[in-house]
């Protein structure tokens, strides 16, 4: 008889242990679909990055308080994600999920530095709007591949 930490885990017989594992099967198999953030995930993040990126063409008091907004609508994002969905993973976990999350945030470091240079150091207006734009396009489409990833690994691991 199988222990499970708290007593036994009721499997007696090998019916009841192929029952069991075919309930595992199903279950796998309904993994991927139950796993699925809602379509404005992506948007969202694509705003919050592209506000971060924005931000750093502004003047100093200005790109603070919108630096800080950024991340309390983060924590904002993170609290709405846990209380509808149940849970919020971030992207810093082994697998695939961690390299896309590396590269977003290394392309949108660059497209942050190009938004503060455009300004201050070349004195070109639209490198900045052109940098926020690539950041919304970055985080938009880090955070579908991100979900088809994670999904992956996810039902990969059972």
């Amino acid at each position: 008889m199988q222990r499970d930490g708290f007593g036994n885990a009721g499997v007696t017989s090998r019916d009841e242990a192929l029952a069991q594992l075919e309930a595992l099967g199903a279950f796998r198999g309904k993994l991927g679909n139950e796993l699925v953030c809602p379509w404005w995930n992506a948007l969202v993040m694509g705003g919050l990055l592209a506000l971060l990126t924005f931000a750093m063409s502004l003047e100093p008091p200005f790109m603070f308080l919108l630096e800080g907004l950024c991340i309390a609508l983060m924590g904002v994002f993170y609290a709405f994600a846990r209380r509808r969905m149940g849970y919020f993973v971030n992207g810093y976990r082994r697998g695939r999920t961690r390299k896309i999350a590396i590269g977003m945030m290394l392309a949108v470091y660059a497209m942050m530095a190009l938004s503060g240079a455009g300004l201050r150091v070349w004195h070109l207006a639209w490198l900045p709007w052109l940098a926020t734009l690539g950041s919304f396009a970055i985080g938009y489409g880090a955070a579908l591949l991100w979900q088809r990833a994670w999904q992956a690994d996810m039902t990969a691991a059972l």
